[in-house]
């Protein structure tokens, strides 16, 4: 299995410069409305997130009695992908996706679990061991130290997964301070871009960035008490959902970085947000 990738080592100065320009990550993932829930089904949607603003730039309903599955290519149709990543979770690591989006000129970045086998089995092979910890961060938030060492094998021919260049493994080890449990997780992921394209910073940027999506999504629970909501009539809750989007984006485009005290300044100041929107009074 060592013939099949080579572990690189990380991109120096003398590395080419060339598509050293950082890509948009646009993150894919879905939501169930649970509020909406009804005899027959509960309202589940499926967004593209922009990482660094929270901005969705695209939404759509899942068909019911069906998954996310068969609603991610229609997702993505008629975006301009050039210069964007696309991250999944495992669900999304289908082959037809990859190949959209490369189609599409994108990249893409799916995290890869047990619902692909072989090729799970197949990262797992890879000579980690020998290979050099290409990225490492160390943060402490939220009660909590987390590291992240991140290694890349470049993937040479014999990869069963559609226009996959490389292969990632992210180890984290995370302590909650509180109990002082310590727990260890390790992550395996491909992607089409090819090294070089960006350095390897950005590029564990932008396996972080996909949780913004899950911040996002938290947002709308906890400020926005989305769960809590029983419109369930028609496409009402797909489009109340688009509105809290609209609102969390525009807050974010314009520097809030606290949603809760944007939201409380809107709704103590009215004319703000009309201002904001275009609306005079």
């Amino acid at each position: 299995m060592a013939s099949l990738a080579a572990c690189v080592p990380p991109a120096t100065t003398s590395s080419p410069s060339w598509g050293r320009t950082a890509l948009a990550g646009l993150a894919v993932d879905g939501k169930t409305l649970r509020g909406s829930r009804t005899a027959d089904t509960t309202v589940h949607l499926l967004a593209a997130t922009r990482h660094d603003t929270q901005v969705v730039v695209a939404q759509r309903q899942v068909e019911a009695k069906s998954n996310e599955i068969p609603s991610f290519t229609p997702l993505l149709s008629g975006l301009d992908l050039s210069s964007v990543m696309i991250t999944a979770d495992a669900l999304h690591t289908q082959h037809a996706h990859a190949r959209q989006i490369v189609e599409a000129r994108g990249h893409y970045l799916f995290i890869v679990k047990g619902n692909q086998p072989t090729l799970l089995s197949r990262l797992k092979a890879l000579p980690w061991r020998e290979a050099i910890l290409n990225d490492r961060t160390d943060e402490q938030e939220h009660g909590r130290r987390e590291i992240r060492r991140m290694k890349i094998c470049t993937v040479r021919p014999g990869l069963p997964f559609p226009h996959a260049a490389q292969a990632i493994q992210v180890k984290r080890r995370r302590t909650d301070h509180r109990t002082g449990k310590t727990t260890i997780v390790t992550v395996y992921a491909v992607t089409s871009l090819p090294p070089g394209r960006i350095t390897h910073a950005q590029l564990a940027a932008l396996i972080r960035g996909h949780w913004s999506i899950e911040a996002l999504h938290h947002i709308r629970d906890v400020t926005y008490r989305e769960d809590a909501s029983r419109i369930r009539t028609g496409a009402a809750p797909r489009i109340m959902a688009g509105l809290r989007n609209l609102a969390i984006g525009l807050a974010r485009l314009i520097g809030w970085t606290n949603i809760t005290a944007a939201t409380d300044h809107y709704r103590s100041h009215p004319t703000d947000g009309l201002q904001l929107l275009g609306f005079t009074t």
